[in-house]
């Protein structure tokens, strides 16, 4: 179930769906989740900037396309007159598998690709209300839009949470990402690591069409950082000196790579 993360404010949410059938399905499957969840409903931006500041909701669920634009706008509106933490989460819901998902993936967002089903749509309201400091989350909606602006892939940042912090990187600045079981090491350029808590494969994912390449099963490198590849021991050797060994599956995606530039 729902939890409150902050009692002083009644637990409120806004839908911003253009489809009626699409709304009818949010709602009851919501309010058979959290029967005193309020949930208020709009079909248009200028719908959607009335209801938020008439009720000042914890959660928006927004569908990206609307009638008169997208919703990113009506999310940097309000996000710009907020002074203090983010006061709400966000969900993006979309039909269109390609639609900024990369953005949403490297920047922490949640974001559900139509259909989805009653359980994905509830475990991500519960996973959007009680995961994360709220004053923490103005970090990964600055991350967003920031990435939304950058046309170059190796411009844009990541959003890395660690187990007491959330950490923006620009891509950059990571060398590589190594695999520790289930988690996964970010190392920096300036020799800083940051531990995060999800598997390398998830980062690769998201990691790839940035510039990122799976050389080895632990190792995820920023091809951007190469020096040299020792063909005879199968070695990459970064620009800070690091040797990652090359599996000898990915070596022909590697000089296929190499072969381009």
């Amino acid at each position: 179930m729902m939890n409150n993360p902050r009692p002083d404010k009644p637990l409120s949410c806004l839908l911003v769906e253009d489809d009626p059938q699409s709304m009818e399905y949010m709602v009851g499957i919501l309010q058979a989740h959290a029967h005193s969840l309020a949930c208020y409903q709009a079909k248009t931006l200028k719908e959607a900037e009335a209801l938020y500041a008439a009720h000042d909701p914890r959660l928006l669920i927004l569908d990206i396309n609307l009638p008169d634009g997208d919703s990113f706008e009506l999310l940097a509106n309000i996000t710009e007159q907020q002074e203090a933490p983010i006061p709400f989460k966000v969900i993006f819901t979309t039909a269109f598998a390609n639609y900024a998902v990369e953005a949403f993936k490297i920047s922490a967002l949640d974001y559900l690709l139509k259909p989805f089903t009653p359980h994905e749509l509830t475990t991500a309201v519960d996973k959007a209300l009680i995961d994360l400091d709220m004053e923490q989350y103005r970090q990964q909606l600055d991350a967003f839009f920031h990435n939304q602006q950058q046309e170059d892939p190796q411009h844009k940042k990541i959003v890395l949470k660690s187990v007491d912090n959330i950490h923006v990187v620009k891509i950059p600045e990571i060398s590589q990402a190594v695999a520790d079981n289930n988690y996964t090491v970010f190392h920096l350029i300036d020799g800083r690591t940051i531990t995060v808590s999800l598997p390398l494969k998830s980062y690769e994912q998201k990691l790839s069409p940035c510039g990122f390449m799976r050389v080895h099963q632990s190792h995820l490198v920023n091809l951007s950082h190469i020096k040299t590849f020792q063909r005879k021991n199968n070695m990459l050797i970064l620009e800070n000196g690091i040797a990652i060994p090359v599996s000898l599956n990915k070596r022909p995606l590697l000089l296929d790579y190499l072969n381009t530039l």
